[in-house]
């Protein structure tokens, strides 16, 4: 016996690697972005063009409820 094992396939191979999954909200691509206010830190959305979208009452989306509305591409 050589004493070598098999080689396996790496876990960080690129070309194994998923797609980013893009969300689109009112027809607009949205990403996550952190939101930092002075008592808490959370991870807001923003549509690509960088305008931050805020709820009907004019508070930042956190990142899962604008998943949660928003339809997959």
């Amino acid at each position: 016996m050589s004493g070598k094992n098999a080689k396996t396939a790496s876990k960080n191979n690129p070309t194994s690697r998923e797609q980013s999954k893009k969300y689109l909200l009112d027809g607009k691509e949205i990403k996550p972005v952190q939101i930092i206010l002075q008592n808490k830190s959370f991870f807001g959305a923003e549509y690509d063009s960088g305008e931050l979208i805020v709820n009907k009452k004019g508070s930042p989306l956190s990142w899962q409820q604008a998943r949660i509305t928003a339809t997959r591409s």
